[in-house]
């Protein structure tokens, strides 16, 4: 039995996966912990370089990129850790940070999954695009962060600095609770990539847990290393799976109410594409709605076997009105009807 196991789901990057590793032993202190890579089927070298420079590692290696979900649960399946800390490989970290998150999580039986802060490693006086100190959620299923609303960016200046709760952590570094984790049946793989925490974090909130922001403790984060940014597969697979996240997960849709301005969302998101020349984001949206048209009796099987309780903590205006048209580009300038 160990205290922690790390896992690192990979695909290519030969460079970052060994500065992520490097960077773990360098700053952590406890000793019961186990680190275990989950290949995602590289092209490169980078597990064979591993592989010769730390030799404690545990290397699990799939013929097919199954994606951060898959990957992530073939980690868990062969942990033995207590807690699971899920970590992106293109990630660097602070000192202590992983004995940090584990005291919070002894303090806090209630508490199912905390994140670090995450500020970008290019630019460290600001947060990172992928978890900036904690997540929220619309009630369309639109995520946001502290730190972070859709491409704006705050700079660190210590404004959220006190433990808090939040709707979701991020997949970038999370610890969780093991037999909680195995309980929710870990990650639905339906996601491949994107929102696949979102929707744990939900699922775990139906059962009553808790999940926190620990800020005291933090990351950098390169972000869109293994996805790049502003291709079609990233917007297909951020639109797509907002969409699951909504209908699996919802509440309620207000008698179908929800569900029509959701779309008269996705039609106004299709027309700024348009008008801004933005062909990629106009085709990964179309994308989208077409795999939801052809799926939607995927999705809603995923709904009748998913525990939906009603929640608080989620935002019940719209983020994308509020940021596009109402001007409200900072976490602080979001009306208080979220709960925060």
């Amino acid at each position: 039995m160990k205290l922690v196991s790390i896992i690192i789901p990979h695909y290519n990057g030969k460079e970052l996966l060994y500065n992520c590793i490097n960077s773990i032993y360098q700053n952590i202190q406890i000793e019961n912990f186990e680190i275990i890579i989950v290949d995602n089927g590289s092209t490169d070298d980078s597990v064979q370089n591993i592989e010769q420079l730390f030799s404690d590692i545990v290397i699990i290696t799939n013929e097919t990129n199954v994606g951060y979900s898959g990957g992530c649960n073939i980690g868990a399946q062969n942990a033995k850790g207590k807690y699971l800390l899920f970590l992106n490989n293109d990630t660097e970290h602070s000192k202590e940070w992983v004995e940090k998150l584990v005291n919070f999580l002894d303090s806090h039986p209630d508490a199912f999954a905390v994140q670090p802060k995450i500020l970008n490693i290019k630019n460290k006086e600001y947060f990172d695009y992928a978890g900036g100190a904690g997540g929220f959620l619309d009630h369309f299923g639109f995520p946001y962060v502290k730190g972070r609303i859709f491409n704006t960016l705050e700079k660190d200046t210590g404004q959220y600095d006190e433990p808090s709760e939040i709707f979701w952590s991020s997949g970038a570094a999370m610890m969780v609770r093991a037999d909680i984790f195995n309980q929710l049946n870990g990650f639905d793989e339906v996601y491949f990539a994107y929102m696949e925490e979102i929707d744990l974090c939900w699922r775990a909130q139906s059962l009553g847990y808790k999940i926190w922001s620990v800020p005291d403790t933090l990351i950098y984060h390169y972000g869109k290393q293994t996805i790049k940014q502003n291709t079609i597969k990233s917007h297909y697979l951020n639109h797509r799976n907002s969409w699951i996240l909504f209908f699996k997960n919802s509440f309620t849709f207000d008698y179908g109410l929800l569900i029509i301005q959701r779309l008269l969302l996705d039609w106004m998101a299709l027309i700024y594409s348009i008008i801004s020349l933005d062909v990629r984001r106009f085709i990964a949206i179309l994308r989208a709605e077409l795999w939801l048209l052809f799926s939607i009796n995927k999705i809603m099987s995923l709904r009748k076997n998913n525990h939906i309780v009603q929640l608080d903590n989620i935002y019940n205006g719209s983020i994308a009105l509020d940021y596009f048209f109402k001007r409200k580009k900072y976490f602080s300038q979001i009306d208080d009807k979220s709960s925060l």
